[in-house]
C-alpha cells in the first residue's frame, strides 16, 4: 500500500506526538525521538502503530478504532463493536472509542505544552496552562479561598455561599433539600428527582417473604433472590447476576472500561457512584454529617467508620 494512502487511515496520528512550543520540536510520545519536521515525525510514529488487516477484504488499518468500525460492516448480524486489542465488546460506538483511547492508547484530546499532562476538557486544559504561565489563582468573592479552575470556584460559591461567579446571590434554592443552583432550569430538573422519590403504594407482594413493591417488574427481580435464578452470565468468568446492570458493572473489571471520568483531574471510574464520591474531593462537598460532632464526610462508608470511633 502506498505510504500516502496509509496516512489516510491515521486521522488520530496527532495524538502520538506533541509540539513543544518552547523548543519548536515535535516529540514522539512513545519514545525520545524529536524532529523539526511535522511530516517526518508523522512517519516516525507509524513505526509504533500496530497494523490491522481485515480478514474479509484484506484492507489494512493502522487505527484500532477505525478497524473495529470496518469489521462490523462485514458482519450485518452483529450488534457489537469488537476491540482488536482485547476481548472487550460493546454495542456503543462511543464506548469502543473511549475503551481503545483510554485503556490501550492512553490518549487525551489536549496535552500541556509545558509538562505534557493530558486533558479531555478544553477549559481545564487552558486553565492548567495558565498555572505554568504564572497567572494568578481564581478567588472566591465571599471567603477569598483560591482555586485553579473556574468550575471548582463556581461550585464552591454556589454550594457554600449561594453566590454566583460574579458574587450575585443565587435565588434558585430547593425548598426540600435546600440545595442551590445558578440557573432556574437546573433547579426545575432537580425538583423532578424529588417528585420521583414520593413513595407509591406497594401493592405487589412477594409470596415468599411478604415484601411489597410499587412496580411489578421490581417484584419479578426480587423473586430471583429466592429462586437463585441469575440469567445474566459474565462472558469472561463463571459468575452470573440477577440484573443486567450488575453484569455490566462486573464485566468492566475484566475489560478495564472506565466510562465515568472526572471533569477536574481526568481520573476515570467503572461506576458512577465512585465518580460522585471522588468529585467531592474537588468540590469540597461533604453531605454525610456526624450527628455527634458535626464533622462532614464525602461518603456514607467514611461516616460509618468515623461513628465507630467518635467520642461525641
Amino acid at each position: 500500500m502506498p505510504e500516502d494512502q496509509t496516512r489516510l487511515d491515521l486521522d488520530n496520528v496527532a495524538y502520538n506526538y506533541i509540539l513543544n512550543k518552547s523548543t519548536g520540536l515535535y516529540s514522539c510520545k512513545t519514545c525520545d525521538h524529536e524532529s523539526e519536521n511535522k511530516e517526518e515525525i508523522e512517519k516516525h510514529v507509524l513505526t509504533h502503530e500496530e497494523k490491522f488487516e481485515c480478514e474479509t477484504c484484506k484492507e489494512i488499518f493502522y487505527n484500532a478504532y477505525k478497524y473495529s468500525l470496518h469489521v462490523k460492516k462485514h458482519d450485518e448480524t452483529s450488534t457489537k463493536f469488537k476491540c482488536p486489542l482485547c476481548s472487550y465488546t460493546t454495542s456503543r460506538r462511543t464506548s469502543i472509542a473511549q475503551h481503545i483511547n483510554m485503556i490501550h492508547l492512553q490518549k487525551y484530546l489536549y496535552y500541556c505544552q509545558f509538562c505534557g499532562k493530558g486533558f479531555s476538557d478544553a477549559l481545564m486544559y487552558r486553565e492548567h496552562e495558565n498555572i505554568h504561565m504564572g497567572a494568578g489563582p481564581l478567588s472566591c468573592v465571599v471567603c477569598q479561598k483560591t482555586f485553579s479552575f473556574t468550575r471548582n470556584l463556581v461550585q464552591h460559591q454556589v454550594r457554600f455561599h449561594k453566590a454566583s461567579i460574579l458574587g450575585i446571590e443565587v435565588k434558585n434554592q430547593c425548598g426540600i433539600c435546600k440545595r442551590s443552583y445558578s440557573k432556574a432550569s437546573t433547579l426545575e430538573n432537580h425538583m423532578k428527582v424529588h417528585d420521583r422519590n414520593i413513595p407509591k403504594p406497594k401493592i405487589h407482594l412477594c409470596d415468599t417473604c411478604g415484601k411489597g413493591f410499587a412496580q411489578k417488574n421490581k417484584l419479578i427481580l426480587h423473586n430471583r433472590v429466592h429462586t437463585g435464578y441469575k440469567p445474566y452470565k459474565c462472558g469472561y468468568c463463571v459468575k452470573s447476576f440477577t440484573k443486567k446492570e450488575y453484569l455490566v458493572m462486573h464485566e468492566r473489571v475484566h475489560s478495564g472500561e472506565k466510562p465515568y471520568c472526572c471533569i477536574y483531574c481526568g481520573k476515570c471510574f467503572n461506576q458512577d457512584a465512585s465518580l460522585r464520591v471522588h468529585m467531592r474531593t474537588h468540590t469540597g462537598e461533604k453531605p454525610y454529617v456526624c450527628h455527634l460532632c458535626s464533622k462532614g464526610f464525602v461518603s456514607s462508608a467514611s461516616l460509618k467508620i468515623h461513628l465507630s470511633k467518635c467520642a461525641g
